[in-house]
């Protein structure tokens, strides 16, 4: 009798713990379908976490209805409560998209990697005489001729009219061309465009690939690398629009395995 009556008391921890499972998990990017490595899995009720390797896998204790929190600097977080289908499968796969996007493709100048570098390699380039001439400065024959003769510094040259702070051209280029000031205007970019941005995983995913193309697997991941669509593109481009690139693309893609095959 005893022995029943333990059996009873210790029967719900028996089956507490026969829910939870280990649930086997990748995390790639829902763009370029790459893995991504050391991303934080976080299981918010048993408070256990884990990260991915270097193919973004991962493997955590679960049990139905837990709520896992995906993150990784750079990306959006994403929330997964854990269902019965997750159980069964024992496998998750998470796509994960940039919360900070490069909108737009720009050229890269080729700058020095300081500023004094840069300062030096500019005085000793031939500049017209408009930057001689800039209204509110005065350049009288001497500093004109010190500058002709590239003996002196010419940040010193150009005074500022009086209660006004003058930029020289050097700075002023310095600072547009820099990558400082082309990521100060993406970001900016970016903030103007939030709401495409926000769309994109509906737009583009995994699930309209496959639906698309028939791949699944390993072929579906070798396609979408093949892809190599942008997010600047995939945000600009409209529904219809993407779905015609990836016919395009899947059509470029059977040619390009017909020929692997000679």
């Amino acid at each position: 009798m005893k022995k029943i009556i333990i059996f009873f008391l210790f029967l719900p921890i028996f089956l507490s713990a026969q829910e939870h499972i280990i649930l086997v998990g990748n995390v790639f990017d829902g763009v370029s379908f790459f893995p991504i490595k050391e991303a934080n899995i976080y299981n918010f009720n048993s408070k256990k976490y884990c990260f991915t390797d270097k193919e973004g896998n991962f493997h955590i204790f679960v049990k139905k209805g837990d709520t896992l929190v995906v993150s990784k600097p750079i990306y959006k977080q994403v929330l997964i409560e854990v269902d019965k289908e997750m159980i069964e499968k024992k496998l998750l796969e998470v796509a994960v998209f940039y919360k900070v996007i490069t909108l737009k493709e720009v050229n890269v100048y080729a700058l020095p990697p300081t500023y004094e570098v840069f300062k030096k390699d500019f005085i000793n380039t031939n500049l017209t005489d408009y930057y001689l001439k800039i209204d509110g400065t005065t350049i009288n024959k001497e500093e004109k001729m010190l500058y002709s003769s590239n003996t002196g510094n010419i940040l010193g040259l150009i005074p500022g009219q009086v209660g006004q702070a003058i930029a020289h051209p050097i700075s002023f280029l310095y600072d547009t061309f820099s990558r400082k000031a082309k990521m100060g205007r993406l970001y900016q970019e970016l903030i103007d465009n939030q709401e495409e941005v926000e769309r994109l995983p509906a737009k583009y995913n995994r699930e309209l690939v496959s639906s698309l193309t028939g791949l699944y697997g390993e072929n579906l991941l070798d396609f979408m690398t093949y892809c190599k669509f942008s997010y600047y593109d995939l945000i600009r481009w409209s529904p219809e629009f993407i779905i015609a690139q990836i016919q395009k693309k899947y059509g470029d893609y059977e040619f390009y395995k017909a020929l692997e095959g000679y």
